[in-house]
């Protein structure tokens, strides 16, 4: 009856595994972000040592919009799968695509710093890791972010669209050193927000930097541009 019972249990998990995942990805996402996190669909194939997820997603922060502050397609895992027999789980890599990030600007608030400050501080963090140190232990070699679009919405410079370079994040934890799944979410969620920060600081100091151009050019007037023009052709210099 036990055996029963066993293999019983074995086979409801391998039956429900991609729906056991998805709870486990939002559930660990939404309490590390401190904002909801939400799959459409996960799909998982052991023996291929494969998975992906599509429709993953990040909610905006409180006070801002309602629009999703990250957005990705399709994540793709590839799995060791000789590693599922010891006690860590290595990913050899992670592939992001799709991926569409809103960085909003209220004020002196951004939805970006504000999803920073409700992450959980490094006390509650570890209290969490330790929480869940039972669970399976990961290792990931490559998380690699290929290019997408970033909106930029501002009080101060307007509402504007650019591209997103692709990224690259660090490796998190290796195959002597697990980390939990609380651990890999907060290494995965600090690193990405300081990657789009930087993405979108830069982004709004070039397009701070033309509004001042275009205003200053306004301000000449037409012939006084024509005049600075003629002697920037004179050096063969073009700054736009």
């Amino acid at each position: 009856m036990l055996i029963l019972a066993v293999v019983g249990a074995g086979g409801y998990l391998l039956q429900n595994l991609d729906g056991i995942v998805k709870e486990v990805i939002e559930k660990v996402g939404s309490d590390v972000t401190g904002t909801d996190v939400k799959v459409a669909q996960v799909t998982i194939d052991l023996q291929g040592g494969a998975a992906t997820l599509t429709g993953l997603t990040i909610a905006n922060p409180a006070g801002f919009s309602e629009n999703y502050l990250f957005a990705m397609e399709a994540v793709k895992v590839v799995i060791d799968v000789a590693s599922m027999t010891g006690p860590v789980y290595v990913i050899n890599e992670i592939s992001v695509s799709g991926v569409q990030v809103l960085a909003e600007q209220k004020g002196s608030k951004t939805n970006i710093q504000a999803l920073l400050n409700g992450m959980p501080q490094s006390e509650a963090a570890d209290r969490s890791a330790t929480d869940d140190s039972g669970d399976v232990k990961l290792a990931i070699q490559q998380i690699n972010f290929a290019a997408g679009d970033l909106e930029l919405r501002s009080d101060a410079l307007g509402n504007h669209k650019v591209s997103l370079p692709g990224f690259k994040l660090n490796s998190i934890g290796s195959a002597s050193d697990g980390k939990t799944p609380t651990e890999v979410g907060m290494a995965v969620a600090t690193q990405l927000t300081s990657q789009i920060a930087s993405a979108a600081g830069d982004a709004f100091s070039d397009i701070a930097r033309q509004l001042a151009k275009e205003k200053l050019r306004k301000k000449l007037g037409d012939t006084a541009t024509e005049g600075i023009n003629k002697l920037k052709s004179l050096f063969g210099k073009d700054d736009g």
